[in-house]
């Protein structure tokens, strides 16, 4: 007897394993705050007198600070990811064997199609918003909400690729508040935690929605 097998949906449920439970809104959303906070410090007025005061004292300590914010961010970034891994796999994915995370979570297309939409929204930004002489502030806030729209097109593409109905609504809910901040009166430097902030707790709820599905789920189960 034949069994139908349907591979393009075992796929996307196999690929759902990796955001299904929330714990990568979680990560992502850290990052995007970190981001959005360095983004401030240095972007902002004192930021920017501290760096030329601490480059005039001595240089080559200032690049080498600079530089170290890397290797910091990256293992930040990858300790969370390492506690993420050994949760699911002690609680979350305990039933379902040895499972290695994921490598490409997001389809090139998508990321082709989210920085195309990031250049034309950034051009054409700067060619309606900023005039003679040149809006530093209304500038920066096309470059920030531009790549949080750009972000939101990410969210929407990989819901529907997915099936996840849940990140439809984030690519939707954070894209919408960070086209708002275009046209909002705010600084470089707020501009730019202000998308860090709608990123971060837009996917910090999505992750806690999740999170608290997957545990519901399985203490039925367990019952």
């Amino acid at each position: 007897m034949n069994e139908y097998i349907d591979l393009d949906s075992l796929t996307r449920n196999t690929r759902r394993l990796e955001f299904e439970d929330g714990l990568n809104d979680f990560q992502n959303g850290l990052v995007f705050l970190i981001l959005g906070l360095l983004s401030a410090v240095f972007m902002s007025t004192t930021g920017i007198t501290w760096y030329m005061r601490a480059m005039m004292f001595n240089s080559e300590i200032t690049t080498i600070a600079l530089l170290a914010l890397i290797p910091l961010f990256y293992l930040l970034t990858f300790g969370v990811r390492r506690l993420i891994r050994r949760y699911r796999k002690n609680v979350l994915w305990h039933d379902l064997g040895e499972m290695e995370p994921l490598k490409v979570q997001v389809d090139r297309r998508i990321s082709i199609l989210a920085t195309a939409v990031w250049l034309v929204i950034v051009i054409v930004g700067l060619i309606v918003l900023t005039g003679e002489p040149m809006d530093l502030d209304a500038s920066m806030r096309v470059i920030a909400g531009a790549g949080g729209i750009a972000t939101g097109v990410i969210y929407v593409a990989m819901g529907q690729s997915l099936a996840l109905t849940r990140y439809r609504w984030v690519g939707i809910i954070g894209g919408f508040l960070s086209a708002l901040l275009i046209v909002t009166p705010l600084s470089v430097s707020t501009g730019w935690l202000a998308v860090g902030l709608i990123w971060a707790l837009t996917l910090w709820v999505s992750g806690a929605v999740a999170l608290r599905s997957t545990l519901m789920r399985l203490k039925a189960n367990a019952s």
